[in-house]
């Protein structure tokens, strides 16, 4: 029986303590209690915004500070390779002298070598006069260049072959500046100032015209023999030779062997000089034999 009316007496006493709550009184707050409330709520949450502002800020310098840092390394490391290219570029100018030099050096030693076992061809002479063939070797110091040149001794004086002959005065004497056109069926041609020694009258054979042509003086040398000799300008463009040796310039030093050629060594250019540039070529007829 008692066990029945156990569940009763529960019920009754959870009604009663339920009424009991709802009849107690809530405590009262006052206008000032909840504004001191709010301005505290109020105060921590600015406390903890200025806290987290301040993080936000400690953490931009920190990226500031090392973004500083690692531009400064970056400026260093430019440097660094600017200072490696340059020692480059000046390993590369010292490797290129050196081996300049080395060159240098061998071709110095290897025309030694070849000086000591090639001595220079010597002057052939006769009587202590120089041998000379049909043809030689001529040097003309004007322009630092060899020309082949035929020996003739049936004409009187050395001509020139020369074109675009212009006459000119310097200090007080008269000077020539003409074309020598070079041997036949080449491409090149040279410029030449030379003072004018004389005129020569040539008498022409097929006109029995008076030809009045300028004789200018040039330092030439023939084999090992330096020497001035006189020139006659003509346009021999139509020969094969355009040098011509007379008996002018054969006298007393060169006694002449028709049966050969280019009995002189050949004349070397001087190293100390600078050799004329050859010119543009006129246009000329060269189909003629040299009748001279």
């Amino acid at each position: 029986m008692y066990i029945y009316k156990l569940p009763a007496i529960i019920l009754l006493t959870s009604l009663f303590a339920t009424g009991c709550v709802q009849n107690q009184s809530r405590p009262s707050v006052s206008n000032e209690q909840l504004k001191s409330a709010l301005l505290d709520t109020e105060s921590r949450m600015q406390g903890q915004l200025r806290q987290q502002c301040e993080r936000i800020i400690d953490n931009q310098n920190k990226y500031h500070t090392g973004l500083h840092a690692f531009s400064r390394e970056q400026q260093s490391a430019r440097r660094q390779l600017e200072q490696l290219s340059l020692q480059v570029e000046q390993l590369n100018d010292t490797v290129v002298r050196q081996a300049a030099t080395k060159a240098a050096q061998a071709e110095q030693q290897l025309a030694a070598a070849n000086s000591a076992s090639c001595p220079h061809q010597a002057s052939v002479t006769l009587n202590d006069k120089m041998v000379l063939g049909q043809t030689e070797w001529l040097w003309i110091e004007a322009v630092n260049r060899v020309f082949p040149a035929r020996v003739d001794t049936g004409a009187t004086t050395s001509s020139l072959s020369a074109t675009d002959i212009v006459t000119l005065e310097r200090d007080g004497q008269k000077w020539a500046r003409f074309t020598i056109v070079p041997e036949e069926n080449s491409d090149s041609s040279y410029e030449v100032e030379a003072p004018i020694s004389r005129t020569a009258n040539i008498r022409q054979s097929s006109t029995n015209e008076i030809d009045k042509r300028p004789v200018v003086k040039l330092t030439v040398r023939i084999g090992n023999m330096t020497d001035t000799a006189e020139f006659t300008l003509t346009d021999r463009s139509h020969m094969s030779y355009p040098i011509l040796l007379g008996r002018e310039f054969l006298k007393d030093i060169a006694i002449v062997d028709v049966a050969q050629q280019n009995v002189q060594p050949k004349p070397e250019l001087l190293t100390d000089r600078a050799s004329a540039m050859p010119i543009e070529k006129k246009a000329t007829d060269s189909s003629a034999a040299d009748t001279e």
